[in-house]
């Protein structure tokens, strides 16, 4: 109820805001499915781009943010009433995951930062899985987005905006579409996808491709943790 009383109010005051400061600019708005549940997943190199991907998606969309964020006074009950719920980073919070899945299956849009965190370089960092996992378990395509020149508008750690030196742009890539991958066993499937959508957000960035992570890298250093570990232990006790 909250939600859709005051969405026309924050998101016209919104909007004028990003215009001004921004001089914000769209495009591919036509590669967005019209129907059926879908992950947005855009680059992140500021805390403006999520009020900007707010004014900007062809479809509203439900927000996975960081828990911090609902613990915060005001902002937090604000994140709660306008179709966000919050995800513990660098942990396997179930809760969050289903929630999400639960959205795309409804045919509702979930919208994802990919990167888990703001880059302050501005760069592309390595892309975390769990967007391409999501895809692939409630079989939804990924739509990339592209933002740039946001983070002149409110630089990384900035309190107030200030006016961009470029427009912000924001473009929407080609859909990624998990079906594409169905004959990969799944945890190559799931590695393909979250390297395609590096491809597209490069491109959409004009910047290279971010980082990749292979299985075999991440075995290695589980296998190194659980050796070290043990190592560890085993000296616990001998003492």
């Amino acid at each position: 109820m909250i939600y859709f009383l005051f969405y026309p109010i924050v998101f016209t005051v919104l909007r004028v805001m990003i215009r001004i400061y921004g001089r914000l600019r769209s495009s591919g708005e036509h590669n967005v499915p019209q129907t059926g549940g879908l992950i947005y997943c855009p680059n992140h190199t500021t805390d403006a781009d999520p009020p900007t991907m707010f004014v900007t998606l062809p479809r509203r969309a439900w927000f996975i943010g960081k828990s911090e964020l609902f613990e915060m006074p005001v902002f937090g009950w604000f994140f709660y009433h306008f179709h966000a719920f919050p995800i513990k980073r660098d942990s396997a919070d179930r809760a969050a995951l289903r929630r999400a899945e639960d959205c795309l299956k409804r045919g509702e849009p979930i919208i994802i930062f990919p990167e888990g965190r703001c880059a302050q370089d501005g760069k592309l960092q390595r892309l975390q899985p769990g967007a391409a996992m999501l895809a692939m378990r409630a079989g939804v395509p990924i739509v990339p987005i592209g933002i740039q020149h946001a983070n002149e508008m409110l630089p990384y750690a900035a309190k107030k905006p200030q006016f961009s030196k470029h427009p912000v742009t924001v473009k929407f890539g080609e859909p990624i579409h998990p079906s594409k991958f169905a004959s990969l066993p799944r945890s190559q499937a799931i590695e393909e996808i979250t390297r395609e959508l590096g491809l597209a957000l490069a491109a959409l960035t004009d910047q290279a491709p971010p980082p990749v992570e292979a299985a075999r890298e991440r075995r290695n250093k589980r296998e190194k943790t659980f050796v070290e570990h043990s190592k560890t232990t085993d000296g616990a006790v001998a003492s």
